[in-house]
């Protein structure tokens, strides 16, 4: 969504709703007895009662709810234009606008502010960001980044664990297989063959370093075979317990972090298969049922503080659609009319703007303030920690309970006393993602609409990778053909080196375009698959897109090769076969995505085309929105990295012991992309996404059939090359496959548990240092939060709102805030 989905966080700006003093703990019994004495509560009279009915005609009503909602006057951006209002839509645009958006989406923290001192804080008018921030340094631990949310800080300790292990198996395995490689003898043999009638001589491999490096050129040596295979058992044993504390150190960095900040999701839950299409007050009575009957004991109090609406946006969708066709009209119209921004044509074109502006707004205010098109999930927040962790214990669910419930439209049979429910449907309580984790344009889509869409994804992803593979694999066959061809021409002494040059120019010209597709067309095309997918969660979404994009790299770059040049050819080490592909593939794989990364031609592209499009002044023809954008630097995103590193690890460990060279190219490859990943993210990307701990925990998953991997490809190599299968490379496989089921979170949680020692505080004291929240990123009440943080920081009685938050802190808390001021 245009304006309302820029997944920007805003800034705290320190209001409470105005129903946290709505209850006090010992009004809450009377309230109780009050309600259940009520015609429109039907309750049963055990005191362990746990469930919630109510009938549609409930006596709060959307015109006695003022304790929930605050007023409605304030207008959609864009709508008031009058001067020094910001207006997302302006044309021409204010640079200076835009530069300062630039300036406060810097992957930087806030500086820090004395708070004895009164001093003015400039912020982006279109996010509220500050503008002043100062630079990380580069040499800093990733921990700096705790600013932005874990999951950053646990991306680079990932890629250190990838670093590691592949250190260790180049230390315990590949060193000693590098050395017997070198020191072997076979591809140097004379073997004879008989062609035309006459016999010919020629080696068993071609001259090759990659070949003498590689495990054919031990094919005669039996016994480093046998202790290649002992090595190679002892280092997955040491990688497998690697990988448990792995887990328990990204466990001990999110919970660290999460120390240091509170954030929304701390107190928040996220509430689901709400009834809709009901005549009451949501927001009122989703407060009162969790006040009330959430818990088993009916003894604990829980405070709800805030309760945020989720509503189906696609009606401002299709209008913010309609917004945009106006917009280019208005910029064809100031063209025609000779850059004459009042010209009566362009006029016109700003009035039907200005009224498809207030139209929406209209649509906004509705669904605010009647509920319309509420979607049936709520975010609901407590007052402290422990409240919202008794109220998830006390009310699980099951997958089997969701489906249920979607296959009879949300009702349940055989609910029990214990259910929290609400007209017959049972309410599905989870722990909340991180507001700007939140896809708010994609989490309003229905059950049903949700499957269709996946498994339509899955359909053209399946369509993709098939198309791939074959192209991928007749060009693959082709080059392997033209390499047999030449090795005949060339016993009969009738190839020239200008033919052979140029074969082996094909050859590489052919494994540089597979990384090339790789790098750039895969990514562009599962992206596009995956975001079609509707996901409701920025995690989630980036979880689903590094399955398919690490899938697709391993079978382009891997099975592909495997199948042309083992299965069908069955050309191991000769001239254009398995051996040397997959050896130049390691290279290229090594070199390639730090090279590009370190380039970074999406960063030199984008400064090209702004330097072009800010020369042209007034004539560019952005509206402050475009513009603000054009100043940013290209956005971040994890899952690409995830998935370049993640295809790394599969393709070394499968081929590793056929080129254990290739162990070495990774390790360093890796090393050299984890300090150009954390140059680009402090220096040359917008940070948007606040990824959590659960995309890091599926990427360990994934990163655990390095195991499955490792097994497999001994197996298939030692047959390869030998024509058997050893006892040990069984064993393997088995230890392989029960490494795979087994719970092995559990199991690390068990071996090195991590103690949580964060401090519960109340809402009141939590939400004082929250960069952004709930109501703020949600697209129908964005608009007033926003607009109400910026006129707080322009108030006269509240010139500098972080200080004043520092202050108020000192007077009610007796200490003043930590200073965690960036962007979540």
């Amino acid at each position: 969504m245009k304006q309302s989905s820029q997944n920007q966080h805003q800034p705290h700006a320190n209001d409470q709703d105005d129903c946290n003093d709505q209850e006090t703990h010992g009004q809450r019994n009377q309230s109780k007895q009050q309600q259940q004495s009520q015609p429109e509560m039907q309750k049963q009279s055990q005191p362990s009662q746990h469930q919630y009915l109510h009938n549609d005609q409930s006596h709060h009503q959307y015109s006695n709810h003022g304790h929930m909602d605050g007023d409605h006057d304030i207008h959609h951006s864009g709508v008031d234009h009058h001067e020094g209002h910001y207006n997302p839509l302006q044309m021409p645009c204010n640079w200076e606008i835009a530069k300062k958006h630039a300036l406060s989406r810097r992957t930087a923290q806030e500086k820090k502010k004395d708070p004895l001192k009164t001093l003015q804080i400039d912020t982006c008018p279109c996010c509220g960001f500050e503008v002043d921030r100062e630079d990380i340094p580069y040499c800093s631990d990733p921990m700096s980044l705790s600013f932005l949310g874990s999951g950053f800080t646990l991306f680079y300790n990932y890629l250190k664990y990838c670093i590691i292990i592949l250190f260790i198996q180049l230390l315990i395995k590949q060193l000693h297989n590098l050395y017997t490689n070198y020191n072997g003898s076979y591809c140097s043999h004379i073997k004879r063959e008989k062609m035309e009638g006459h016999f010919i001589e020629e080696p068993y491999c071609p001259d090759s370093i990659f070949l003498q490096l590689s495990l054919a050129n031990k094919l005669d040596n039996r016994e480093a075979l046998e202790m290649m295979q002992l090595l190679n058992f002892i280092s997955i044993f040491i990688i497998m317990f690697v990988l448990i504390y792995f887990r328990k150190s990204q466990r001990q960095i999110d919970t660290t972090i999460d120390e240091e900040q509170l954030t929304p999701a701390d107190y928040t839950i996220c509430v689901k298969n709400i009834p809709t299409g009901l005549n009451v007050d949501y927001k009122y009575e989703l407060k009162n049922i969790f006040e009330n009957y959430s818990v088993l004991d009916s003894t604990k109090q829980i405070i709800v503080r805030k309760v945020v609406l989720v509503y189906d946006i696609e009606e401002i969708i299709e209008l913010e659609k309609k917004l945009d066709q106006l917009l280019q009209s208005k910029k064809d119209a100031i063209k025609k009319s000779n850059f004459d921004f009042h010209h009566e044509s362009v006029k016109k074109i700003d009035e039907e703007i200005e009224h498809l502006e207030h139209q929406i707004h209209k649509i906004e205010e509705e669904y605010e303030t009647h509920n319309t098109n509420f979607a049936g999930i709520a975010f609901i927040s407590f007052d402290d920690e422990s409240m919202k962790q008794v109220v998830l214990q006390d009310n699980p669910h099951t997958q089997w309970e969701r489906m249920k419930s979607h296959i009879n439209r949300g009702q349940l049979k055989s609910l029990t006393n214990n259910d929290l429910q609400w007209k017959g449907q049972k309410l599905f309580l989870e722990q909340a993602p991180e507001p700007n984790d939140v896809d708010w344009e994609f989490i309003h889509i229905t059950t049903s609409e949700k499957i269709f869409k996946r498994l339509r994804a899955w359909v053209y992803y399946i369509l993709f990778e098939s198309a791939a593979f074959f192209i991928i694999y007749l060009i693959s066959h082709r080059l392997a053909l033209l390499g047999d061809e030449a090795h005949e021409e060339e016993l009969k002494g009738k190839l020239d080196e200008d033919t052979k040059r140029k074969i082996n120019i094909m050859s590489f010209s052919i494994s540089m375009t597979i990384v090339l597709f790789n790098k750039f067309g895969v990514a562009k095309i599962v992206h596009y698959i995956v975001d079609d997918e509707k996901i409701s969660n920025k995690t989630k979404f980036q979880i689903s897109f590094v399955y398919k994009y690490a899938l697709a790299l391993f079978l382009n770059a891997a099975i592909i090769s495997f199948l042309v040049d083992i299965v069908i050819l069955k050309n191991v080490k000769g001239a254009g076969g398995f051996i040397q592909n997959e050896s130049q593939i390691f290279v290229l794989n090594a070199i390639f995505p730090p090279f590009i990364w370190c380039v970074d031609p999406w960063s030199l592209c984008k400064n090209i085309w702004r330097k072009y499009i800010m020369s042209k002044g007034d004539k560019a023809l952005l509206t402050q929105q475009e513009a603000n954008k054009l100043m940013e630097e290209p956005d971040y995103l994890s899952a690409k990295r995830y998935s370049d590193v993640m295809k790394t690890m599969w393709f070394t460990f499968m081929y590793g012991t056929a080129i254990p060279l290739g162990t070495l190219f990774s390790a360093f490859g890796i090393l050299i992309y984890y300090f150009v990943d954390y140059y680009n993210i402090l220096r040359r990307r917008t940070v948007k996404e606040s990824i959590s701990i659960q995309l890091s925990t599926e990427m360990i998953e994934m990163l655990e059939y390095i195991i499955a991997w490792c097994a497999f490809g001994e197996m298939i190599m030692t047959y390869t090359f030998f024509k058997e299968v050893s006892k040990i490379d069984i064993l393997l496989i088995i230890l392989a496959v029960l490494y795979q089921q087994l719970p092995m979170e559990d199991i690390s949680e068990y071996l090195f548990p991590v103690e949580n020692n964060e401090e519960i505080k109340p809402y009141a004291e939590g939400s004082a240092n929250f960069d952004t929240d709930y109501d703020r990123e949600n697209p129908i009440t964005k608009h007033k939060a926003l607009a109400e943080w910026n006129k707080r920081q322009q108030s006269v009685d509240n010139p500098n709102p972080k200080n004043q938050k520092i202050l108020a802190q000192q007077d009610e808390f007796g200490y003043a805030g930590d200073g965690h001021y960036g962007r979540r």
